[in-house]
């Protein structure tokens, strides 16, 4: 099987998301996923030419962790050479104002302030790295909360920033199943940051990942190809 940098060229090509010469703009939280985006894509920005930059968004939930995440990626960026744009948010806040759930106005306040340094940077593309285990996750998600079927078609490999429509989002590792990021995380040394709350069974997604997930996989071991062919279908 091909190397990770090699497919997700392959996937860029395919689906058209990123051509040679763009600027990209890469959305960095820190974590695992998006520091092998990071990785990958600068590895094969030389030979593509193309214009990377990083933004990370400190949600400020977590503390002294939410800083030392943000150091992490300013460091990255600063070691690759890249421009890193920061920003940052009262997210609490935000959800009470606008009466959302803490997990929304995040992804509110997140999105807004990607769009908003993706236009200063001049860069149309917005580089995400949900991977094939988060579309799995979302379409139990959205199951359980009764989404219709178009809200089960899941996310898309390019769409229009909800922030800002001249902005495209585009999910290079949306074919990817999350084991992969990590073999490759371990095999060229990426360093990331592990978010404790990911492990805290109070939210949803979490039962989900942890509890739900793993029993599915039991029965379709292919479940990273299986579910999103069926969203596929949908959309």
């Amino acid at each position: 099987m091909a190397e990770l940098p090699e497919r997700v060229l392959a996937t860029l090509r395919e689906h058209d998301l990123l051509r040679p010469g763009e600027p990209v703009l890469v959305a960095v939280s820190g974590g695992c996923d998006s520091m092998v985006l990071l990785d990958v894509l600068h590895r094969l920005a030389a030979t593509e030419r193309w214009r990377l930059s990083v933004a990370h968004f400190n949600h400020r939930l977590r503390g002294r962790a939410s800083r030392a995440d943000q150091t992490l990626v300013e460091r990255t960026a600063r070691r690759l050479g890249l421009t890193c744009r920061v920003g940052e948010g009262d997210v609490r806040a935000h959800a009470r104002t606008r009466g959302l759930s803490i997990e929304m106005a995040a992804r509110e306040l997140r999105h807004a302030f990607l769009a908003a340094a993706a236009r200063d940077l001049g860069a149309e593309k917005i580089a995400l790295a949900h991977h094939a285990d988060d579309q799995v996750e979302t379409l139990l998600q959205r199951l359980v909360r009764g989404s219709g079927s178009e809200g089960l078609a899941g996310m898309k490999w390019r769409a229009p920033s909800p922030a800002d429509p001249t902005r495209q989002l585009i999910r290079p590792l949306l074919g990817e199943p999350r084991a992969a990021l990590a073999a490759y995380a371990a095999t060229a040394g990426v360093v990331f940051r592990e978010d404790a709350s990911n492990r805290r069974l109070e939210a949803v997604r979490n039962v989900l990942r942890r509890r739900v997930v793993p029993l599915l996989r039991r029965l379709q071991p292919a479940l990273t190809v299986t579910v999103p062919r069926l969203m596929a279908v949908l959309g």
